[in-house]
């Protein structure tokens, strides 16, 4: 008996260690914490900052097996090399072979930014630069700074930074940097190992691949200000806390005292927050981008760059002059012909010639003609079958002019109505087109006034007295619009209600500073611009905004002419300042919110709210 009870208490226990098993199958080895460390260096041929060194041969050996990553984009070698370093991970080996013959008496800087990382985790060992002497000593001066947009603040990252000892201005665009570095995701740089001396420092983009800005297109940044790095031992008091007992009427209390005042050594590189205002110079490419014929009726021919004047249009196989409507913007750059002749419409290719001005490859402006041959697209519609399979055959339905509007059911009272179509327009002087009030139940025709917005009929105004929290509506007759093409419009009806005034919001901004050159822009969560103002007194009023998220900014507009310029080297001049009000607006309806504003109050990398800064990555 006692040796079957042994018997089921072992059982007992031998099933109660199996569930226990099975409830922790988690219980066993893991693998430990997850690696967050990047990679170490342990050994170096040769030594960092070794001095007399002439070889072109680096290599560098870690702790771990390590990967290269984008070393093209990553790896910037001191003083610029015309070709590429050779970068490469073999184990736990990272060889460099310079391509280039070394330069004597040089300390060479090899900045690897983000390109190392360990082969598991890929954990980046951010910031490791490497440097070495041919001659017998090393350059250890340093300068430092950030690269932003000056258009918008952002930082830029990935763009060249570059110093010159030769401090004339054309030195920039004849010669490459004496020493490079590159910004980092934040903008940040640094350029390590520089000699004595002084110095101009830039920013490039280096489209043209030489370090130097000789591509009008380029960005850049230049500084007036001559820098010459130092460096400076400071020596700072660190101390030491330990904690005490401390006992006032029995009632025992924990309090800090001083334990140990120690004297620590600091070296510091200066300049260390130079600040680079990114632009680029108003030259942009002359070139036809495309051309296209998407119908029969017109053709269409874009530019990359504004033009003061339209091409010429040389017609061979349909009529042309005098059988065209021409739409252009503003900057002349896109080109609509609407053709008014039928027979242009039965071409299945028109062939022509454009004359134009062209930017060469020494970036001047010179005549140039293409020879274009615009076949029309078909269409991929098939005819309609019945069930037989023969076509079938159907009376056409007529086809109205098409007419788009800016209403809804909800519209601004200080808002014109704007009308769109597709194609030229005419409108009729027996039809009408009349704006209504509705008053108790009846609809009174209100005064109002009709205006073309463009010179062929693609766009036309209705404006009327309209007033807050009123219902009006839109009456069109039919065929008042019939278009180059024998489209006529349908009759046309659409009500709707202006928003009420308690509806809106107001924003006040009483100006610190106020010289009468400033433009004040609203902007959006995006950092788009929705209303620009220019500064006409010490207090400016946005109003009747929609309760939302707002934000401003504003340019000096030194020129006075309305818009942000940008810098041109060759002439010494910086692009326009851009600020920004720090903080964000929440604007309620019916709330009138009104903040003081000295622009100049804030450092300017302090100014633009964190929720706006984008990367600009290259």
């Amino acid at each position: 008996m006692k040796k079957s009870q042994n018997i089921l208490i072992i059982l007992a226990v031998l099933a109660w260690l199996i569930a226990l098993g099975c409830a922790n199958r988690g219980g066993g080895p893991q693998g430990g914490p997850k690696d967050v460390t990047p990679p170490r260096p342990v050994k170096s041929l040769p030594q960092n900052s070794a001095v007399s060194y002439g070889k072109n041969h680096i290599e560098v050996i870690f702790n771990e097996i390590i990967l290269v990553e984008k070393a093209f984009e990553n790896v910037v070698v001191s003083p610029p090399q015309i070709k590429p370093a050779v970068v490469k991970a073999y184990g736990k080996h990272l060889v460099v072979n310079l391509v280039d013959t070394l330069q004597d008496s040089t300390t060479y800087t090899i900045d690897f930014g983000n390109a190392i990382v360990d082969n598991n985790e890929k954990n980046v060992l951010e910031g490791y630069s490497f440097s070495f002497s041919t001659g017998a000593q090393i350059d250890t001066l340093q300068m430092s700074g950030i690269l932003i947009d000056a258009s918008n603040l952002n930082p830029l990252s990935n763009v060249f930074i570059g110093i010159h000892s030769d401090l004339s201005d054309s030195a920039f665009v004849k010669k490459p940097f004496d020493r490079i570095t590159k910004t980092d995701a934040n903008g940040n740089f640094t350029i390590r190992n520089i000699k004595t001396g002084k110095y101009r420092i830039y920013a490039l983009e280096d489209i043209g691949s030489n370090y130097r800005f000789d591509v009008p297109n380029e960005q850049i940044a230049f500084h007036e200000t001559v820098f010459e790095p130092i460096v400076v031992t400071e020596i700072k008091n660190d101390t030491l806390w330990r904690d005490s007992i401390l006992v006032v009427d029995e009632i025992a209390d924990t309090i800090k005292i001083i334990d140990t005042i120690k004297n620590v050594q600091t070296t510091k590189f200066y300049p260390d927050s130079i600040v680079l205002q990114a632009f680029t110079e108003e030259f942009h490419k002359q070139y036809m981008v495309k051309n296209e014929r998407q119908d029969k009726y017109h053709f269409s021919l874009y530019f990359n760059d504004i033009s003061d004047s339209l091409p010429k249009i040389t017609a061979f196989n349909f009529p042309f002059e005098n059988a065209v409507f021409i739409q252009a913007n503003d900057r002349k750059d896109s080109v609509t012909y609407w053709l008014t002749d039928s027979l242009a419409w039965a071409t299945d290719t028109l062939n022509l010639t454009v004359e134009y001005l062209k930017t060469d490859s020494l970036n001047k402006l010179v005549p140039q003609i293409d020879t274009l041959s615009l076949r029309l697209r078909k269409s991929s519609q098939k005819p309609q079958q019945n069930s037989r399979g023969n076509r079938k055959e159907t009376t056409p339905k007529q086809e109205f002019l098409k007419i788009q509007t800016n209403l809804s059911n909800t519209f601004d009272f200080f808002n014109n109505i704007e009308l769109k179509f597709a194609s030229p327009t005419f409108f009729s002087q027996t039809k009408y087109i009349i704006i209504e009030q509705k008053v108790d139940t009846n609809w009174i025709v209100q005064k109002s006034s009709f205006e073309k917005g463009d010179s062929i009929g693609l766009k036309y105004f209705v404006k009327g007295n309209f007033k807050q929290a009123e219902a009006y509506r839109l009456k069109i007759d039919s065929a008042f619009f019939n278009d180059l093409y024998g489209k006529v419009s349908d009759k046309f009806s659409q009500n709707f209600t202006c928003k009420p005034k308690d509806s809106y919001a107001t924003l006040i901004l009483e100006m610190g500073v106020f010289t009468g050159k400033e433009i004040v822009q609203l902007l959006d969560k995006d950092d788009k611009v929705l209303k620009t103002q220019r500064v006409t007194s010490d207090k400016i009023k946005f109003e009747y905004l929609a309760p939302n998220t707002y934000y401003v900014r504003l340019f000096v507009d030194k020129n006075d002419n309305d818009v942000w310029d940008t810098g041109k080297y060759s002439e010494n001049l910086q692009p326009e300042e851009v600020y920004y009000y720090p903080y964000y607006f929440q604007l309620r309806e019916m709330w009138d919110t009104e903040e003081y504003w000295d622009y100049l109050e804030f450092p300017l990398l302090e100014q633009k709210p964190k929720e706006l800064i984008k990367e600009k990555k290259k």
